[in-house]
């Protein structure tokens, strides 16, 4: 056991569930980054090249409960992996198995609110939808962030409203699929927003 990596995990993920994903971190040799907001996706996988350790990277802005969903995916590719290589589909049904397996003994009300239980048993029903692209895991877990400035998901931007992606102020436009037409205003260039990203709206 590594002290150290412990009392880290226990300032990112829910309370009592730390000694799991430390226990999972040891089982598998994984190499675990925490990064900065990226904005489209909370984390990856990334297989093992020769001589290096399984690779698993998580943002550090998310709160504890998605921190904990995205780890226990991220941790089901990698037992994926190990089984079964390249052969099958990233959220197939391989991987949904993997995921139901491993997340067991966290999905519990004793870690997780049930609201936020109730949308990952959603969630694996679809295994074609990573948890960055899965609408209604994303809101779920949402409701819990801890934020300084107020931020909101471009979906819930109105139509005509401005909001900043970082320094950057734009328009929505019209919904198109799961992504909206928007407008930068300093260059007038036109680009596909997707719904679910997080962006701060102008006042």
């Amino acid at each position: 056991m590594s002290v150290g990596l412990l009392h880290t995990l226990e300032k990112y993920l829910p309370s009592g569930s730390a000694q799991y994903a430390h226990d999972l971190l040891w089982k598998y040799g994984i190499q675990l980054h925490i990064k900065k907001p990226r904005k489209t996706k909370f984390g990856d996988y990334r297989p093992p090249r020769t001589g290096e350790p399984h690779r698993i990277s998580i943002n550090n802005n998310l709160n504890p409960y998605a921190f904990m969903v995205t780890f226990l995916h991220e941790t089901a590719h990698l037992i994926n992996f190990e089984k079964n290589g390249f052969k099958v589909k990233p959220h197939g049904i391989e991987w949904k198995g993997e995921f139901h397996e491993v997340a067991k003994p966290i999905l519990t009300p004793s870690y997780l609110p049930q609201n936020v239980l109730a949308a990952i048993g959603n969630y694996v029903k679809n295994p074609a939808a990573s948890s960055c692209t899965s609408p209604e895991l994303v809101r779920t877990l949402k409701q819990y962030d801890l934020r300084e400035e107020l931020h909101l998901l471009v979906e819930s931007i109105t139509e005509g409203a401005g909001f900043y992606i970082e320094n950057r102020l734009f328009i929505r436009g019209p919904k198109l699929r799961s992504r909206y037409r928007c407008q930068e205003l300093t260059t007038g260039k036109w680009y596909f927003v997707p719904g679910l990203m997080e962006v701060k709206p102008k006042l």
